[in-house]
């Protein structure tokens, strides 16, 4: 299946995107993610995305309602401190059950760190003396402009261990935190996603400099950088710039980026979230040599509408002069209890009714300007038989 016909009413839109849901699900709602590939507008809303069922009828959708939370409970955190130039570390005592556990999440003190986006290692052990490494690269963030929403639930493989050691690998500042709860699994905000668009590298010598841009196809909402650095140790300053058409760039962040040999690490930079369409990192090595293995990559938050569950149902895209949609479901969800089953969705096709809705001069603006010369050679024409003169 290459193109899919969204009916005559939808013609403006260039794609779609099957959403698929097992049909044995027992929920009156559908949770779908948004892909990346669907262009974010300046407020952080998605204009151009619609929600169609089978008959071609427009189905509302709620925006990033907010999740129900799964049962947990509070679970000791001990042993917590810091140790300058390594971090900031806790034990979680999950208790003698043996209870099967995949999520964990911190509590952070927001009067000390309101906002914060912090990587995180989590070790488990069964007896407190040997410990294996279960995860390395989790983030959890958290952004008070927005509200204090973000996320710090940590997923993992299923362990019955009873001990896990969370890590924050700051090495300049003791990290606040405060408490954890085991077993939820369905976070209140999803966990950042990596952006799947690879960088073009231009390096400068001259200036000791190394820069990445990201030109992303579609404008989107960038939330962090995250550098790899195939375990080399360095410290290296890190300016990061946004535009919105790849010539006029504004800085949004700088910083440090560091891994040290006693362990600390700070190789995350968290961004304002931000709709641009290009995104550059610039890497100052002053008069060291630049870092072997050392590349960024990008996040982002991702994004999820919940609606009511239909047979056939599809995203719609592509059309740059829709406007965003205002439905009351949104409201209506955070009145009554509701679950959603959560789907997949197939591969983005294009659609196969559609058609340009701008004006013809628009879409082919040379028959414009074909016109204009066909009407100044006219109109040359007319005035050379007007001036020439009249043979008797």
């Amino acid at each position: 299946m290459t193109t899919i016909d969204a009916g005559p009413a939808w013609s403006a839109w260039t794609q779609i995107t099957p959403v698929l849901t097992a049909r044995a699900a027992n929920a009156p709602y559908v949770r779908a993610q948004i892909p990346l590939s669907v262009a974010a507008g300046e407020n952080g809303d998605f204009p151009s995305l619609r929600v169609v069922g089978a008959d071609g009828r427009e189905v509302p959708y709620a925006l990033d309602p907010e999740l129900q939370r799964a049962e947990d409970r509070a679970v000791p955190l001990i042993d917590v401190g810091f140790v300058p130039r390594r971090g900031t570390q806790g034990v979680v005592d999950l208790g003698t059950s043996g209870t099967v556990v995949d999520a964990v999440t911190v509590e952070v003190n927001a009067a000390r760190e309101s906002t914060f986006l912090e990587p995180v290692a989590i070790d488990a052990s069964d007896d407190r003396r040997t410990w294996r490494v279960v995860r390395t690269d989790a983030i959890i963030y958290r952004v008070a402009q927005d509200a204090g929403r973000g996320n710090t639930t940590l997923t993992f493989p299923p362990t019955r261990s009873r001990w896990l050691r969370i890590r924050v690998p700051n090495p300049d500042i003791a990290f606040p935190l405060s408490g954890a709860r085991a077993g939820s699994t369905t976070p209140l905000q999803p966990a950042l996603v990596r952006v799947p668009v690879q960088p073009t590298e231009r390096d400068d010598p001259a200036n000791h400099e190394q820069s990445w841009t990201f030109a992303l196809p579609v404008p989107t909402r960038t939330k962090a950088v995250t550098f790899t650095d195939g375990g080399a140790f360095y410290q290296r300053s890190v300016t990061i710039d946004l535009s919105p058409d790849g010539h006029t760039w504004g800085t949004v962040s700088s910083g440090w980026v560091s891994h040290y040999p006693e362990g600390g690490s700070q190789t995350t930079f968290s961004l304002a979230e931000v709709t641009t369409r290009y995104v550059r990192v610039t890497v100052r090595n002053e008069n060291d040599s630049p870092v072997s293995g050392l590349r960024p990559t990008l996040l982002a938050r991702p994004h999820a509408i919940v609606f009511a569950r239909g047979d056939s149902d599809r995203l719609l895209a592509g059309n740059p002069s829709a406007a965003a949609p205002s439905y009351d479901l949104a409201s209506r969800l955070s009145h009554e209890r509701w679950h959603a089953a959560d789907a997949t969705l197939g591969p983005t096709v294009a659609n196969a009714g559609y058609r340009d809705p701008r004006p013809i001069g628009e879409r082919y603006p040379w028959l414009l300007t074909s016109a204009l010369v066909a009407v100044a050679a006219a109109l040359g024409f007319l005035a050379l038989q007007t001036l020439r003169p009249v043979s008797r």
